[in-house]
């Protein structure tokens, strides 16, 4: 069992009707509902011809908003009104040249900000974070950041403040991969410098940030020996001028392999959960201090995984629960490690198998034979002010009467993908290519110094030698100067004069 590649964003509306959003290569971002069975419905295709990295968010109004990329370069913002779906294109780059990565929206009393990465299509490591926001009137952009992050991107996260978005994220810092911190004044509308949290040994990755009760929480993993350890520290967000950080601590066992760290907050406990050998673990805190001893989640035992985002207006769940990213299971239902149990979820009743092998034969036949329908209208629209205030080109998408897929009980998504180990050891493997590709050119500059201190030492031994010259030159005027002068004192030169004329 492994953690599946992609990531799943999970909204549960108002009414509890519950949608799962995922993408598939070649294929675009596709949603499901979930029925009251707890069983996920035929999935269809939202929009086609995209990159897999995208982000879903809902609004107090039971709105959605979505970014995502397409495959020509095109960043993408939809917003769900609860009827049809707006889209409309924020910025263009060449794809042939850029790439873009991890987009996010983010939503701070029905305003929108959206945050996302850009390099170049051919890796070489250099990136820029960049920032989007809607003020009412027109869009902004703005670079919060460039980092070096090597062969591969590692996410970044983001949370909220009263007066702050606050962003984590991982580049490299002298010689090591470090986790570094900064954030976004709302008022002021100012990003502050990036600050280096770790200042570590090792390599870090993996950052993860919640903020709960004024406290900004921080996890990330390191690699000590041949382990990967999990580590947390925390600090206010309240305090006036710089704030300290609290000292690092170990959460996970020694001796154990510990990954993709999620922080959560159910009921007054703040939880970490990670994954480990096939398992997720967990321990759990009051504010950060006297953390448990790790656990295994019951229910999640050698199962699979995928990375979930989850987003909800269920008013009990907010005051229970903070959840945002958490390893979870979206195969047949929705299981939700910890917070689960509190979450308005449907019970999961599959259906009995069907009698008869020749049964199954029979409708698998029929399945294969059936085609897939979409019925799609475009007309031109406006967002009004009070949703965003833009025009742009309304898609309103319906479903047919009669809607016939090709649909078969498997896996959905990502079958065959690699397994944890094999991700890590590839990660670490490009890290330490790219060490090397650094070190080599660090040694081809020291070269470089080398030759130029050489021709300096020569310049400046050609100068000592110019300037002991110098002196023995100024030595020779001087004493030019008071020979003749001492010639003066004599008459020399009123007899000479005096005996040409």
């Amino acid at each position: 069992m492994a953690i599946y590649n992609g990531t799943h964003h999970v909204i549960q509306f108002k009414s509890g009707e519950i949608w799962d959003f995922y993408a598939k290569q070649n294929v675009g971002i596709s949603y499901r509902r979930l029925d009251k069975n707890g069983i996920w419905e035929k999935p269809s295709v939202l929009v086609s011809n995209t990159q897999e990295d995208f982000s879903v968010k809902i609004d107090n109004m039971d709105h959605l908003h979505l970014i995502c990329c397409s495959v020509n370069g095109e960043l993408l913002y939809f917003l769900y009104n609860g009827m049809n779906w707006n889209k409309q294109t924020l910025s263009r780059c060449d794809p042939v040249r850029y790439t873009i990565r991890y987009p996010m929206v983010i939503l701070i009393k029905n305003k929108i900000h959206i945050l996302f990465a850009r390099g170049a299509a051919f890796s070489t490591g250099y990136w820029s974070l960049y920032h989007y926001y809607w003020d009412d009137i027109v869009w902004h952009s703005k670079e919060i950041t460039r980092l070096t992050a090597g062969y591969r991107l590692s996410p970044f996260y983001a949370d909220l403040s009263e007066k702050y978005i606050h962003l984590v994220y991982r580049g490299l810092a002298t010689h090591q991969y470090e986790i570094f911190y900064c954030r976004y004044h709302l008022e002021h509308g100012i990003w502050s410098t990036p600050e280096n949290v770790t200042r570590g040994t090792a390599d870090c990755n993996m950052p993860f940030l919640l903020i709960r009760d004024d406290l900004l929480h921080l996890t990330w993993v390191t690699l000590s020996k041949t382990n990967l350890i999990v580590k947390y520290k925390n600090k206010s967000v309240r305090g006036l001028g710089r704030v300290e950080w609290s000292h690092p601590l170990q959460l996970n066992s020694e001796g154990s392999n510990a990954s993709f760290p999620r922080l959560i907050w159910v009921e007054g406990k703040l939880w970490c959960i990670w994954y480990q050998s096939d398992n997720l673990i967990g321990c759990s805190s009051e504010k950060g201090e006297n953390w448990s001893s790790p656990i295994n989640i019951a229910g999640f035992e050698k199962t699979s995984f995928h990375n979930i985002h989850y987003s909800s207006n269920q008013i009990r769940e907010k005051q229970l629960l903070q959840v945002q990213w958490i390893l979870g299971n979206v195969e047949e239902s929705l299981s939700i490690p910890v917070a689960g149990s509190l979450m308005n979820l449907p019970e999961y009743r599959p259906a009995p198998p069907t009698a008869g092998l020749e049964t199954n034969s029979s409708v698998e036949s029929e399945r294969n034979r059936e085609t897939i329908k979409e019925s799609v209208t475009e007309t031109a629209g406006e967002i009004t002010g009070e949703q965003i205030g833009i025009e742009c080109i309304k898609k309103t998408v319906t479903s047919p009467e009669k809607v016939k897929e090709e649909f078969s009980r498997r896996r959905t998504a990502y079958d065959g993908s690699p397994s944890l180990e094999t991700m890590l050891f590839t990660e670490f493997d490009r890290q330490e290519e790219f060490h090397y590709s650094v070190i080599t050119k660090l040694e081809e500059q020291s070269k470089l110094d080398d030759s130029a201190s050489k021709d300096i030492r020569q310049a400046l031994a050609l100068v000592k030698q110019n300037n002991e010259m110098l002196q023995v030159l100024k030595k020779d005027v001087e004493q030019i100067k008071q020979d003749i002068q001492q010639l003066k004192s004599k008459g020399w030169f009123q007899r000479l004069f005096n005996k040409e004329f």
